[in-house]
């Protein structure tokens, strides 16, 4: 008779409570490692667009001032000094400084454009570009 009990015990079909246990650990881990990766990649995808954006910024001045001429750079438009820039709900601010360089006939426009990512710090970039009297 304990012959019996004994392979219907060998005969169950099923998992026991430390393989199961098991199981769930390893699905959690996974599970958190794939929300943390996620949210890292969240943050560098802002990151990312905030760059590109203010690097927008800093082209369209320099297009701008490209656009008015040499004798007007820094004067109309995107003038020289500071100005807030909002835009797809973070606000950049553009300083535009515009120096005559020792060469003739020649200015160098330099655009910083700064903002805040919050936690993450405060971000900025600075572009220069030069422009020769007859542009």
């Amino acid at each position: 008779m304990n012959s019996k009990i004994f392979k219907a015990a060998q005969n169950e079909n099923g998992f026991t409570l430390i393989e199961l246990f098991t199981a769930i650990f390893i699905l959690t881990t996974g599970l958190l490692g794939t929300a943390a990766m996620t949210a890292s990649v969240i943050r560098g995808n802002v990151a990312g667009r905030n760059q590109t954006t203010a690097t927008a910024i800093a082209q369209s001045c320099f297009q701008e001032n490209r656009r008015v001429g040499y004798t007007l750079a820094g004067t109309t438009g995107c003038a020289v000094g500071s100005a807030a820039v909002p835009l797809g709900g973070v606000t950049f601010t553009r300083v535009l400084a515009a120096v005559d360089t020792s060469v003739t006939n020649m200015k160098t426009l330099t655009v910083t454009i700064s903002w805040s990512e919050g936690t993450a710090g405060n971000r900025s970039i600075t572009m220069k570009t030069s422009m020769a009297s007859g542009t």
